[in-house]
């Protein structure tokens, strides 16, 4: 890493050169990415051709690992003395032309399942392979029922066919591909008689030899299966078993949680096998058991796996045989039925079993990665050390942390996919170019400084969550951009920063500053002045030596692990929170890491003193007053240590890094509970999204469905079908040119807002309910389609528009919208005309004259003032929507703004309005209008003020959101999603 020296720094310009050179960086790094990726997919096959070469044995090999798995095991268990009084135990396994594994499994079977009370029931699916002869010849000697299919049934049916005719008490689903060892039932059993809150148990699953396999034959006599977990690929909560491909060993000999276990050997009680409706028959010979396990979850029980409990299993040899095309249809309807039931729960439990460190859903704990601008020892970055001892305290929770470093980081917004949480404490990091496959990534902004400049850059509402350091930076964020954001200060470490840590005899001295200097202005700079105070002074930190005025004093850059024995060595540290920070109240680390360390702060920060410390921590104002309390201090030590006692005892209570851990790990889990919605906007992508009316209704439902304590992601056009909505349990799309392919685990809501012409009644039925900005067209579709349809018009945002009246925007009639390459209905109807006409909106020249058009942008933040300051307000409607009712959204947005309006005669509008809205039919009748109304202001002044009041009580965003949420809330209260 270069190092810029600071005289360059200081250079006219290198901040902005500074900020391109990454911002190139940055952009090469991600077409590199997109680059390597595709590189990688070419050369993938002719590397798993190297790895198939890997790990062959020999015959003699195969011979000892498997004599040696089954030594071990046979050593390792306990066998329980059951009589003959024992639950009995129905061990039911299904076949089809499975002669061999039949073989395999039911030799020896008595001696092997060392347990005295059973029976076994087949369930033969029509086979063909002498199947059934062999069993019956069995008969005679093990105690065998068989069901013969007269067609082959699913795995989930022909479980439930021998549950219904089974004697035991108990039920042992069994693979007829396993091959038993020494002991399993008895294992098995041991582990369910335990207590009553036992749901399924599980056995350990060793791969056999597998050296004939095609996807498996490094996995010889490796682990296979010790119980089910979870993991997100994909947008699919995907279960996987635990412990594949580990070498096998005899450890964890206890029995231990799990989510779920594998059906290829599961005993249940057969009371709570029907308590949960047994195997869901919906399932094609895939994610029944772990269906079948989620269900006893939720019932309360307790799932276990059985280290002790060896089996073999064969199962590669049956996948392997089936037909791709059938396997795949079958795996997808499968896939979607499990998404459809568990998705949106096994999202939460995932997240919270991360979160508690649990690892009943997850093989892994929650991983935390920083954004820093740099790491290591030698950094100058507070944000680093902020996040180094944060970082601590989340270990002490069992959570991983890990470093994104602008200055060391090859590609910072490469995020790794075992990454769950990025905090952010830099604003030049963009959030929207990470790239990460972990798509329930939950990012969080923490602004410590520059908030206006945070709360500028696009990508900031993007954060699922933001935290600040003072209540002031919490309101100045809420009312700039309508996001919540929680109270976050900074802290201090106090293993670090502690009464107990020594001092340095050449640190020693009465009052120190500890900071750098980056070129912009510091107060202590004018208001310090140590050559006139009685007292030992010494400055730390970078780039002082240019002030001639601290010389004598400037110690140079001391390490942040120094900065403990710098605080012991003196007796007051001086704060000096610059501009950045000061005006919202945020109080900086050296304030809480010195008074951790038992030393006096005073501070220029009166509003963060006020905020955070409740007026009890020293405060200067001028150069006056910091002398007075810098003498004061010094020379009445009782005062002095009096006072850092009541500052120590207050941060120590309310101010460490464990408390801020706490909040953190607090609002991660209100997050993850809280509902998630999508809002799909039909804009191409997030640099043009601000050209589209649909962004701006977005924004407004987003702001009130999280003040319904919801969390909401805004996807542009390009994000719409991939899996950025994985954390999602509902989708509302904004129905207007562009389709969208619903998703099977998400409650999908279209509301159908234009372009009625372009959707179909097959698109309709894909929804689970829709809204139509139309009476009569809801009317018409509702009769058409299989789901239900609302009438649902569009609204407003009163706290975006509202009367404000500006001279610039002052014209007798505004018209305010494109061309779309053609003239618009009512221009076309109204010129020419002498009257003061202003249009804006792109697309005009060449069509009219040039005197009308004032512009080709109002920015959305104007539109209120523009509608607020013309006499009349002009606004038509596309063909289609005018036929089929859909009223425009700048009908409500100006009407709120007490705009008095002309529009065409759209289907309906006199229902919304009355004659608070002025309509025509054709040209003579629009002129005549205005010739009435331009210059009658008492007319114009009812009309608006009716109208305005009609959009206000009923046409808001808010309204919608009730409408929305109603359905929501049916639908949880009905469904799994809860």
């Amino acid at each position: 890493m270069v190092k810029i020296p600071p005289s360059v720094r200081k250079l006219k310009g290198f901040e902005e050169l500074r900020m391109f050179r990454n911002h190139i960086r940055d952009s090469y790094n991600s077409l590199k990415h997109r680059t390597v990726s595709k590189i990688k997919q070419v050369k993938k096959s002719q590397i798993m051709d190297y790895i198939r070469q890997d790990y062959k044995l020999t015959e003699s090999q195969k011979k000892e690992l498997y004599e040696s798995i089954i030594h071990q095991n046979v050593s390792n268990i306990e066998l329980v003395e059951f009589n003959n009084e024992a639950p009995l135990v129905s061990v039911i396994i299904i076949n089809r032309n499975g002669l061999n594994h039949l073989k395999r499994l039911l030799e020896d079977f008595t001696q092997k399942i060392q347990y005295p009370h059973f029976e076994i029931i087949i369930v033969d699916n029509v086979s063909s392979d002498g199947s059934i002869p062999f069993l019956e010849d069995l008969s005679g000697s093990l105690p065998l029922k068989i069901i013969k299919n007269k067609k082959n049934e699913s795995f989930s049916r022909s479980n439930n066919q021998a549950a219904e005719i089974a004697d035991g008490e108990y039920l042992m689903l069994l693979n007829n591909d396993i091959e038993p060892t020494y002991g399993w039932l008895n294992q098995m059993m041991k582990s369910a008689l335990q207590s009553s809150e036992v749901g399924a148990v599980g056995a350990k699953l060793v791969y056999p030899d597998c050296s004939g396999s095609r996807y498996n034959r490094r996995n010889s006599f490796k682990i296979q299966h010790t119980g089910i977990a979870f993991m997100e690929e994909n947008g699919f909560i995907k279960p996987h078993n635990k412990g594949n491909g580990d070498v096998f060993q005899v450890n964890g000999v206890q029995d231990e949680p799990r989510a779920a276990v594998t059906a290829a050997a599961l005993l249940v009680s057969k009371d709570k096998y029907f308590e949960v409706d047994g195997l869901d028959e919906g399932y094609i010979y895939g994610y029944e058991d772990v269906d079948f396990c989620l269900k006893l979850l939720k019932k309360g029980y307790k799932n276990i796996y059985c280290p002790k409990a060896l089996l073999f299993h064969y199962e590669f040899g049956t996948q392997e045989s089936d037909k791709n095309q059938e396997v795949k249809k079958r795996r997808l309807g499968n896939r979607e039925l499990f998404l459809e039931r568990w998705g949106k729960w096994l999202r939460r439990e995932l997240l919270m079993d991360k979160l508690n460190c649990h690892q009943l859903y997850s093989e892994k704990p929650l991983k935390v990665a920083f954004v820093v601008t740099e790491t290591g020892e030698n950094s100058s970055a507070g944000d680093y050390f902020t996040a180094l001892s944060l970082g601590k305290s989340f270990k002490k929770f069992g959570w991983e942390i890990d470093f994104l470093s602008r200055t060391e980081s090859k590609d910072w917004y490469k995020v790794d996919q075992d990454v769950d949480v990025l905090i952010s404490l830099l604003d030049a990091y963009d959030i929207r170019k990470i790239r990460s496959e972990n798509n329930l990534l939950i990012k969080i902004a923490w602004p410590r400084n520059w908030l206006s400049r945070w709360i500028s850059h696009p990508d900031f509402v993007d954060f699922d969550l933001v935290m600040a350091t003072s209540e002031t930076a919490c309101r100045y964020i809420e009312e700039k951009t309508g996001m919540k954001t929680d109270l976050l200060p900074l802290a201090t470490d106090p293993d670090i920063f502690n009464s107990q840590v020594d001092g340095n005899a050449k640190w020693e001295c009465d009052y120190c500053f500890t900071g750098s200097y980056w070129n912009d202005p510091r107060e202590i700079v004018d208001m310090l002045d140590p050559e006139n105070l009685p007292y030992t002074f010494k400055l730390f930190g970078k780039n002082w030596d240019e002030f001639e005025k601290f010389k004598d004093y400037y110690e140079g850059f001391v390490n942040y692990q120094d900065i403990p024995r710098v605080y012991r060595s003196t007796k007051i540290v001086v704060d000096d929170a610059n501009r950045v920070t000061k005006e919202y109240g945020s109080v900086n680390s050296r304030v809480f890491d010195a008074i951790a360390s038992g030393v006096l702060v005073v501070t220029n920060g009166d509003l963060g003193a006020e905020e955070t410390f409740k007026g009890i921590l020293p405060v200067y104002k001028s150069k006056k007053e910091l002398k007075e309390l810098l003498e004061y201090y010094i020379s009445h030590e009782g005062e002095r240590n009096a006072k850092i006692k009541e500052l120590q005892d207050f941060v120590l209570s309310q101010h460490t890094y464990d408390q801020r851990a706490e909040k953190i790990k607090s609002c991660l889990e209100s997050y993850i509970l809280k509902r998630k919605i999508a809002i799909k906007i039909p804009a191409p992508n997030w640099e043009e999204v601000e050209e589209w009316g649909d962004y701006y209704l977005a924004l407004g439902l987003k702001k009130e469905l999280e003040r319904n304590d919801c969390e909401v992601i805004l996807q542009v056009l390009p994000e719409w079908d991939g899996d950025g909505d994985a954390r999602c349990d509902a989708v509302l799309v904004l129905r207007g040119l562009s389709r969208y392919q619903p998703k099977p685990q998400h409650f999908n809501i279209m509301w159908n807002i234009s372009h009625p012409d372009e959707v179909t009644i097959e698109e309709y039925n894909q929804y689970q309910h829709v809204f139509i900005a139309s009476e009569f067209w809801a009317e018409e579709i509702a009769q058409k389609v299989d789901v239900p349809v609302e009438a649902m018009l569009q609204c407003t945002d009163p706290e975006l528009f509202y009367p404000d009246p500006d001279d610039k925007y002052k014209h007798d009639l505004l018209f305010v919208g494109n061309s779309r390459g053609i003239n618009r209905k009512i221009i076309k109807d109204l010129l020419p005309t002498e009257e003061g006409l202003a249009v804006y909106g792109a697309g005009w020249k060449g069509l009219i004259d040039k005197k009308y058009i004032k512009g080709e942008h109002i920015p959305n933040n104007e539109l209120r003032k523009a509608y607020s300051s013309c006499k009349i307000l002009l606004c038509d409607h596309w063909d289609d929507m005018r036929d089929k009712g859909f009223l425009s959204n700048r009908l409500f947005d100006a009407s709120a703004c007490g705009a008095f309006i002309i529009s065409d005669k759209v289907r309906g509008v006199e229902n919304v309005f009355g004659d608070a809205l002025i309509t025509y039919n054709d040209s003579d009748e629009l002129k005549i209008l205005l010739n009435n109304y331009l210059n009658n202001n008492t007319k114009r002044e009812e009309r608006s003020e009716a109208s305005k009041e009609i959009t206000i009580n009923h046409f808001t965003h808010e309204k919608r959101i009730e409408q929305i949420s109603k359905i929501i809330n049916y639908y949880v209260n009905n469904t799994r999603l809860n």
